[in-house]
């Protein structure tokens, strides 16, 4: 079995860290406490320019921070891949782009 590492495990790792994080994130704040609804509320008061481009530095920061701490600290690329997952499910649900949250429903 091929070990899967460098570029293609940060990937793979960003991609399943996102859904993790977006999932206890949506439970967290829709389920159990609402953690982050008030961020969300103010978030809402923006305009969509403004929301988009917070959006998006917020993801340039994340991105960032991630390789600043991959560099300085000499972590793996699977375990920047982590971090870069949690950050950015931690972007999407304070702005209400959550993947779960955002799924379509079955009309029963």
């Amino acid at each position: 079995m091929k070990q899967v590492d460098g570029v293609w495990g940060m990937i793979i790792s960003t991609i399943l860290s996102r859904l993790i994080f977006n999932l206890l994130f949506y439970i967290l704040n829709y389920k159990i406490y609402g953690a982050f609804e008030s961020m969300q509320r103010d978030l809402d008061k923006l305009s969509n320019i403004n929301r988009n481009i917070l959006n998006f530095a917020g993801h340039a920061l994340a991105i960032s921070i991630t390789v600043l701490l991959s560099i300085r600290l000499g972590i793996s690329h699977v375990a920047a891949g982590l971090i870069l997952g949690f950050l950015m499910a931690l972007i999407d649900i304070c702005f209400g782009n959550s993947i779960i949250g955002n799924a379509p429903k079955k009309n029963v």
